[in-house]
């Protein structure tokens, strides 16, 4: 149903940049399948992050939140974002920042990449749930060069010869959202 199409290691910043924006998504509510090439809608509100079928200029003034992305399941499991203009001062990004610091800082804690890769997760939704045994083992089949050690990935992903550093962008044209390499933000 979900299998990840992978085409072989992805370079540390790319990885690391997947990793936090399929966490960051698969801790939103959605209670429907999403669909490879698909493109859904992260909100941030009082209850926490939402997914939704539902464009921000379609939800009127029941919005589950403010709008912060534009999201897409890509063929190997993991999730690309497209934020749009927010101002810099804009809840969603603080927040989507907050998640980004404190994912950075709790795999920055780990030794090995692959044992705490989601594989299965009991305390998730059913969808949630199946996304990130997929996301798991999309990640495991595309470690970096680098191998299976975090320290290793957070040294080659903060090195001056890569300019994938940023672990999120707004979308093909590079421009920074949620900046900071983990060597930055830890």
């Amino acid at each position: 149903m979900m299998q990840p199409t992978v085409s072989g290691p992805k370079d540390a910043g790319e990885f690391l940049r997947d990793y936090a924006i399929s966490s960051l998504i698969l801790t939103a509510r959605f209670g429907f399948k999403p669909v490879v090439g698909n493109t859904y809608y992260l909100y941030t509100g009082e209850k926490g992050w939402t997914l939704s079928l539902i464009s921000p200029s379609e939800w009127g003034q029941s919005s589950p939140g403010e709008f912060l992305a534009s999201c897409r399941l890509r063929i190997d499991m993991t999730w690309e974002m497209s934020i749009d203009e927010l101002a810099e001062d804009s809840d969603a990004l603080a927040r989507a920042r907050e998640f980004i610091h404190g994912f950075v800082d709790a795999i920055a804690e780990q030794d090995s990449i692959s044992t705490h890769l989601p594989f299965y997760e009991s305390h998730l939704p059913y969808y949630q749930r199946m996304l990130g045994t997929a996301l798991a083992s999309s990640l495991k089949k595309s470690l970096p060069a680098s191998g299976d050690s975090m320290k290793a990935l957070m040294a080659e992903q903060s090195s001056p010869r890569t300019d994938s550093g940023y672990l999120l962008s707004a979308d093909a044209s590079g421009a920074s959202v949620l900046q900071g390499r983990p060597s930055q933000i830890a």
